[in-house]
């Protein structure tokens, strides 16, 4: 299972675990070492307030718990309005993942000073809410909470009290003195009074203390006082200002009963709101999506139309068309930012931004489902029949068609919601519902469904680069590989360099493999991310019979598109095969010695990490392990990589659909590239190749000194021919010279 934890900050977050969970470490060390002699050491239940409030409190808790539990159930009835999906299996998978991210705050890093901030209140305030639990089982239940372990128990409250109070301040310092952007532009009414109302209680819990501990403990049990550090800190110099104990005892109960509706009001809250991603958030992350974020799957990034043939709507326009779990997910966002600001479209000034077409929905959703709810309810007509729609109407169709499917917005968001899937099922609805896309979408699916490939105006065969090379096996069922060449690596002049690279370099290697030629055709990743979903199962369909019609086992990809779709997608269709990309596949053979990288590239190359490779499929270190088998070569990384990596632009279909207005994605990336003085961009995707040389063409920082782009295959390809057969090869196929000279 992939973990997309973010690293650059995990020193500063590991070190708050460790502050956070040393507190219960440190009340049992003090006791082991000073407290033993402090046996008798207890506190009375209800003191100074008197046992009659037991019963209504037990009832007031009542009245609360059904409040709390009418929240979340309430949107649930909503969220049933969606169409049914699976969330289930996989149990260990899904609770796994739930300690990583939902206990464990795995994917907090990112934002050192809001992981630390939202680390303290939140594992401060659990251990505060446990704390309380065991007070109350012990108050009412058996009783245990006695000698050490009651002044154990105090330390570790009142610290788990201050780290909150801590998060609190930083919480609210951030709101009103640092305001970062994305605060400014999410920020609810509830946010603001959500901070004030924790600090409240734990304040007046600190004071409750105090005055406690000034009428009892200090007058009565000096030792025990100090176990309780904060409410001794407070009470002290009451007392040394000569505060009866009287008038603590008045005190106390002025706060006690401040304290206590603050405290029930917030646990009724917690099923409402922004809070409610207490609950919301923690089911959110269970019942994620644990397959790699570019699987096909039912419940994944882009899940099949079910009865397609048959199906009366296709993709998501109205609010019944979404599935349960995306109309959930549109409750679970809490407004953090973190997608928007990872999100190269909103980035680059598109009109897209995955916080506000959720915030867009959330709205919808509020507004118009429970009309819906009640017509169900009476079996009368949709209200909302004929009335605005959520694709192209809620949610623009600049919106819709800004996204990249890049998956920064997944890969960031700590609750686990699933843009892509809404967007691209947007998409559907437009394209196979309203015949209603780009022009250049519109040119991109006819150019595939006429000729089965999306490349307008190429002047190249599928076989051309076979006739030139002259060396090249076509598959017959007895090789254990099939080289799935793709549409780009055939058909783009650019990327076919990099398609007779990798043929040499398998030849090199005495690797057994076939290609198909002519007989290849589109493996459907334009057509299924540019919303035809029809022409992606006719596509998937079409290769996967031949697959099993040739006996192939195992396939060899070029493109990460290919390889995602190959490997994650086709399986829905009874397509089950072992695909392999091939930098994955070259970087095995180098550690095998069956490739041996000899000629220098005294160059110094960054590697940009494929988006469909990286991220959605979490391969990141092979490509960079070829690079670093380069004789001579220097490696650097660009500010964003791994995880965290920029898109070039080219995903979603996007490699044929004009942009939106704003600044290019390539151009931004290629900035990237070039700030780190490199010579040579590697790449492992002929989409990022062909965006790359677009960008630093158009950067001129980056076009003056001449920076090159290049497949790693080719790369590699350099190292490992001789120099004369490099010479020879070049002599022979003067289109290799780019590709098989090393870069000067």
């Amino acid at each position: 299972m992939r973990t997309n934890l973010t690293t650059r900050n995990w020193p500063i977050t590991l070190a708050t675990y460790a502050a956070i969970f040393s507190v219960p470490i440190i009340a049992i060390a003090l006791l082991l070492s000073v407290g033993l002699h402090l046996g008798g050491a207890e506190r009375e239940a209800l003191w100074n307030i008197g046992d009659w409030v037991r019963i209504p409190i037990w009832v007031a808790a009542a009245v609360i718990l059904l409040i709390f539990v009418n929240g979340p159930f309430r949107r649930y009835r909503l969220w049933r309005l969606g169409r049914g999906e699976s969330r289930a299996g996989n149990w260990f998978q899904r609770a796994k993942a739930f300690l990583l991210y939902g206990i464990g705050q795995g994917r907090l890093p990112g934002d050192t000073y809001a992981s630390v901030m939202h680390l303290l209140i939140f594992w401060g305030f659990a251990g505060l809410f446990i704390g309380t639990l065991i007070v109350a089982f012990n108050d009412d239940f058996y009783k245990f909470i006695s000698g050490t372990i009651y002044l154990g128990l105090s330390l570790t409250l009142d610290l788990c009290g201050l780290l909150a109070t801590v998060g609190v301040l930083m919480a609210l310092f951030r709101r009103y003195f640092m305001r970062p952007a994305k605060l400014r532009l999410a920020s609810l009414w509830d946010d603001v009074v959500l901070l004030w109302l924790i600090l409240a209680i734990l304040v007046t819990g600190f004071l409750v203390e105090a005055m406690r501990l000034g009428a009892t403990e200090l007058p009565q049990h000096p030792d025990w006082a100090g176990w309780s550090p904060v409410g001794w800190i407070i009470a002290r110099p009451l007392t040394a200002l000569g505060v009866e104990p009287a008038t603590f005892k008045d005190m106390h109960r002025v706060f006690w009963w401040a304290h206590l509706p603050l405290a029930f009001g917030f646990i009724a809250w917690v099923g409402y709101g922004k809070i409610s991603h207490i609950l919301l958030g923690s089911a959110n992350i269970f019942m994620r999506n644990i397959s790699p974020t570019g699987a096909a799957i039912a419940g994944s990034t882009l899940a099949p139309i079910a009865d397609i043939e048959t199906a009366e709507v296709f993709g998501a326009g109205r609010l019944q068309d979404f599935t349960w779990k995306q109309i959930m997910d549109v409750d679970v966002c809490v407004r953090c930012g973190r997608c928007e600001a990872n999100c190269p479209a909103n980035l680059t000034g598109k009109e897209l931004s995955p916080m506000g077409f959720l915030r867009d929905m959330h709205a919808y959703v509020d507004k118009t489902a429970p009309l819906m709810l009640r017509a169900r309810r009476n079996g009368s007509k949709d209200p909302l029949e004929g009335e605005r729609l959520i694709a192209g109407d809620v949610v623009s169709d600049n919106v819709i068609w800004d996204c990249l499917t890049c998956g920064a917005c997944e890969t960031q968001c700590p609750l686990f919601i699933e843009h892509i899937p809404k967007l691209v099922g947007m998409r559907r609805y437009l394209v196979m519902d309203q015949a209603r896309m780009p022009e250049t979408a519109q040119a991109t699916l006819m150019q595939l469904e006429q000729r089965g490939h999306p490349w307008r105006g190429t002047p190249l065969a599928r076989t051309s680069w076979i006739e030139e090379m002259g060396n090249v096996p076509m598959f017959d069922g007895s090789q254990e590989y099939l080289f799935w060449v793709g549409c780009s690596g055939a058909l783009s002049e650019r990327n076919v360099l990099t398609t007779k690279a990798i043929a040499r370099l398998l030849n090199q290697a005495g690797v057994s493999y076939g290609v198909l030629g002519a007989e290849e055709t589109c493996c459907g990743d334009p057509a299924r991310r540019l919303g035809n979903e029809y022409l992606f199962m006719l596509q998937a369909q079409q290769n996967i019979e031949l697959f099993k019609a040739k006996g192939v086992k195992k396939i060899l990809t070029s493109c990460p598109h290919g390889f995602n779709t190959l490997k994650n997608e086709y399986p829905q269709f009874d397509g089950h095969f072992e695909v392999i990309h091939h930098a994955d596949f070259f970087a095995q053979l180098v550690r095998e010695g069956r490739l041996k990288p000899r000629e220098a590239l005294a160059q110094k190359i960054t590697y940009h990490d494929s988006c469909y490779l990286g991220r959605h499929n979490n391969l990141y270190e092979a490509p960079r392990h070829i690079v670093a088998s380069l004789p001579g070569a220097e490696a650097v990384e660009m500010a964003r990589t791994r995880v965290e990596s920029f898109c070039c632009g080219g995903g979603g279909g996007h490699m044929w659909v004009e942009e939106n207005p704003g600044k290019r994605v390539n151009q931004d990336r290629a900035i990237e590239a070039e700030a780190t003085g490199a010579q040579i961009v590697a790449t492992a995707c002929p989409l990022c190749l062909q965006m790359f040389e677009d960008g630093i063409a158009a950067v001129p920082a980056a076009a003056e000194r001449e920076m090159k782009v290049y497949d790693v295959a080719e790369l590699l390809d350099m190292a490992v021919a001789p120099a004369p057969a490099v010479a020879k090869a070049a002599k022979a196929d003067p289109s290799q010279s780019q590709a098989a000279e090393p870069p000067q």
